[in-house]
């Protein structure tokens, strides 16, 4: 069983964010808070701390001796972005919403994070890292053919590894009816139509590491 077996969904302010990834320094630690887009802000060590203030009063860490470490569902947080090595990074667009999300998995089991432009975050668990590009595409779908929004809408999905180059799928749901995936991680990659009842397949094939 993974930790996030026991994860329910969580918020957590930028703020919390940048002190659970402090807490817990490492390779995986640095590439989600990169992804995340949380690296460069300014005033880190004051966020830090105010992040670190908040999670003790919320009962996410404690002090421990000399240092302040996460627990209980903080802990399961932690525990997954500091040692992740794997990441989907989402941005859907409808014409009404721009959504980004981002998922970072490891051993320890995976999140889905649901970025707010107000700095207050969804956290929720996903069962396994294996399960993390499933649920990109299930995403993706609700947006382009179930979505409220209406057509046109598409779908960008980045996916990531410690090492390498990312692998990088666009699919567009147009008003008319018409389907398009574009892969690549250039500005503006050319688009080939494909069968409305292939696109998701198709997507997924296309983020799928050999």
């Amino acid at each position: 069983m993974t930790e996030t077996a026991n994860l329910e969904t969580l918020r957590l302010t930028d703020h919390e964010l940048l002190a659970l990834l402090a807490m817990r320094p490492s390779a995986g630690a640095k590439k989600t808070s990169e992804l995340f887009r949380l690296s460069g802000v300014e005033d880190k060590a004051i966020l830090e701390q105010a992040g670190i203030t908040t999670l003790l009063v919320r009962g996410l860490a404690e002090v421990d001796g000399e240092d302040i470490v996460p627990v209980d569902r903080g802990a399961i947080v932690a525990a997954v972005v500091s040692s992740a090595d794997e990441w989907l990074e989402m941005a859907l667009v409808t014409p009404n919403t721009d959504h980004v999300l981002f998922t970072a998995g490891s051993e320890q089991g995976a999140v889905l994070v649901n970025l707010s432009r107000y700095g207050v975050h969804e956290v929720q668990p996903i069962e396994s890292r294996s399960g993390m590009l499933p649920l990109g595409i299930e995403i993706a779908r609700s947006y382009l053919v179930d979505g409220p929004d209406g057509l046109p809408a598409a779908a960008m999905i980045k996916h990531h590894r410690a090492e390498g180059t990312p692998l990088t799928a666009h699919l567009k749901a147009g008003a008319d009816g018409s389907w398009t995936l574009a892969t690549g991680d250039e500005e503006n990659p050319p688009h080939r139509p494909v069968p409305a009842d292939q696109a998701f397949d198709e997507f997924a094939a296309a983020l799928t590491f050999a």
